[in-house]
């Protein structure tokens, strides 16, 4: 089986900007662990609903990481990343 490759929107790089130092470290670390080369990268993520179903989400403590999943060409897009409780105000554009 094909493994999943892992590229990023620029809102994800925007995002991560925003951020301070030790949490992008740990969300790199989530990434790496998590995202690069594996077989199934939807399992430890859920569907969103609603004007973004294309999307799934991936929990990082009260972080969560935005991303589309190309099961076709096996790419993880990842295109934003905040906090819980502002990661859903996201519209679902975004910039490559």
């Amino acid at each position: 089986m094909a493994k999943y490759q892992v590229r990023y929107a620029s809102t994800f790089f925007k995002a991560m900007d925003r951020l301070d130092r030790g949490t992008q470290k740990v969300i790199a670390k989530w990434i790496d662990k998590h995202l690069v080369n594996v077989d199934f990268p939807k399992a430890p993520g859920k569907y969103l609903t609603g004007n973004l179903s294309d999307y799934v989400r991936f929990r990082v403590g009260s972080y969560r990481i935005i991303a589309q999943v190309d099961d076709e060409s096996f790419i993880i897009m990842n295109v934003h990343v905040a906090k819980r409780s502002d990661v859903y105000k996201f519209k679902g554009k975004t910039e490559f």
